[in-house]
């Protein structure tokens, strides 16, 4: 009996669940003239980056989706992570970047690059 018990009992720990989707910034991020970088990861997202693949990295490192925002000029479009940074992108190519924490930014910047009035 107790032969069927351990299996039993090691069966009911394994989750089958999908993993818990973080809330917030899972890597720390720093902003630049040569767009973002992934702090302690030697890894970058340059500005000229395709809208698609920037937007896939930087929701695994904030750990959220973005809003994405119509811009005052019809070839850009933004992308804002809530409490976190905007990113816009001119003819579907990463141009600019804004956010709110200076410290952010390796000059204490709160903007680089193309720059998106959103609308509405």
């Amino acid at each position: 009996m107790k032969a069927l018990a351990l299996p039993l009992l090691l069966t009911a720990c394994v989750s089958t669940g999908a993993p818990p989707v973080a809330q917030g910034p899972v890597v720390p991020i720093r902003f630049d003239s040569g767009g973002i970088e992934a702090v302690g990861t030697g890894q970058r997202i340059d500005f000229g980056r395709d809208r698609a693949g920037v937007i896939e990295t930087m929701t695994r490192l904030q750990g959220r989706t973005p809003t994405e925002l119509p811009c005052d000029a019809a070839a850009n479009s933004a992308y804002r992570w809530q409490d976190g940074p905007l990113l816009v992108f001119r003819n579907g190519a990463f141009a600019g970047w804004s956010t709110p924490d200076p410290a952010q930014s390796a000059n204490g910047d709160t903007r680089f690059g193309q720059t998106c009035v959103p609308l509405g």
